[in-house]
């Protein structure tokens, strides 16, 4: 889900799919979350579209982001789980 880290690190409001790690990204709650589903799609853009400022703030924000997942974060957790790993 590189693609939507991006996408909200630049300040870009979405909608995505509630599939794989997305709903890490947002919280399961999230509203930009949706099923796949071509309805549930066209409703959320309506939504959205409607008052894009409100569906923005409801975006996780980058500092957020990069304290969950900067690339320093990634590395870390990952190390981690290597010595984890060979520790076995």
């Amino acid at each position: 889900p590189y693609i939507v880290l991006e996408t909200l690190a630049a300040g870009k409001p979405m909608i995505a799919t509630a599939v794989g790690g997305i709903p890490e990204i947002f919280g399961e709650a999230s509203p930009a979350l949706i099923r796949p589903d071509p309805n549930q799609l066209g409703d959320r853009l309506s939504d959205a579209l409607s008052d894009l400022g409100a569906y923005q703030r409801l975006m996780p924000g980058a500092p957020d982001l990069k304290a969950r997942f900067g690339a320093d974060v990634m590395a870390a957790e990952i190390e981690k789980a290597y010595f984890a790993a060979l520790r076995r």
